[in-house]
């Protein structure tokens, strides 16, 4: 990994921020030719809410799921049984924990 950051770094390669940075760079242009710029902001404003929104409502998923999944989880007797819903539990929250990181990273690669 440190080898390809090096590499990077002496211009073999284009890094995805730059890529991003040129992208930006591109749209931004293309904005202010067009003068299209209302309908930009618009855009960037509904994506940056909608990916908030996803974000929050995950989290809030998970919440209820972790409570409702504690329940019956002192609920359980056999040890067996509470294993597998331990196990269940674990993966869902961290299924649900990467999506909702995966959301907020697209809030903040747009906002950058």
């Amino acid at each position: 990994e440190f080898k390809q950051i090096s590499k990077k770094e002496q211009g073999q390669g284009k890094t995805w921020r730059q890529y991003q940075a040129d992208t930006r760079e591109d749209w931004s242009r293309h904005v202010r030719d067009t003068e299209a710029w209302l309908y930009a902001i618009q855009s960037l404003r509904n994506a940056i809410t909608a990916q908030t929104f996803l974000a929050t409502t995950v989290l809030s998923l998970l919440t209820l799921i972790t409570g409702r999944m504690w329940d019956i989880l002192r609920s359980a007797t056999v040890p067996s049984e509470r294993r597998l819903l331990t196990v269940q539990l674990a993966s869902i929250a961290c299924t649900m924990l990467i999506s909702s990181y995966q959301f907020l990273q697209g809030v903040r690669l747009m906002t950058h």
